[in-house]
Parts: structure tokens; C-alpha cells; sequence
């Protein structure tokens, strides 16, 4: 049984799925450094944290549920990034 970790959306693309997949996670009991992918009852892909969308709350989830693997800390997507490019200057 591994420690659920959540939902997280894909950073990249994994086996067929593209990025921006939602993906139910857990940690993997055998190998701590490993992350099973659920995208269905039969397909479960091992995985590091390094292809998910992780931002700091994420990687604290992953952390508490027993992850040693490694981590990618992704920033937040900046909201007004778009609408600030088309404020005058």
C-alpha cells in the first residue's frame, strides 16, 4: 500500500498522457524515491517527482507521505503575467 500523496497535474508528457494531466499520486511503499502514477486502475506508471507540477505546498505533501526522491520546485504560475504585458508603459 503506498502513502497517497494527492492529485497533481502533469509537468511533462508520461506514457501517452500530456502534460497538464491531472494524476492521482502516491508514494511508493517498495522504493521511497519513487512515485506511483495512477492514471486508472490499470495503469500505474513509477515515476520521480521531477514530471509533476510541484510548487512548494506540493513538494511539502510528497515529503510528509515519506518521499526521498528528487524534486523539482516549480513557481507559481504568475497570475497577472499576461495582463501585465498588455498594461502600458
Amino acid at each position: 500500500m503506498e502513502g497517497s500523496a494527492g492529485d497533481f497535474s502533469l509537468a511533462t508528457h508520461v506514457e501517452g498522457h500530456p502534460a497538464e494531466t491531472l494524476v492521482h499520486v502516491s508514494v511508493s511503499q517498495r522504493d521511497a524515491s519513487r512515485l506511483v502514477l495512477e492514471f486508472g486502475h490499470e495503469h500505474e506508471v513509477l515515476r520521480d517527482a521531477c514530471c509533476l507540477l510541484c510548487g512548494s505546498i506540493g513538494t511539502r505533501v510528497l515529503l510528509e507521505r515519506g518521499y526521498t526522491g528528487p524534486l523539482i520546485t516549480r513557481p507559481p504560475l504568475a497570475a497577472g503575467a499576461s495582463s501585465q504585458a498588455s498594461r502600458p508603459h
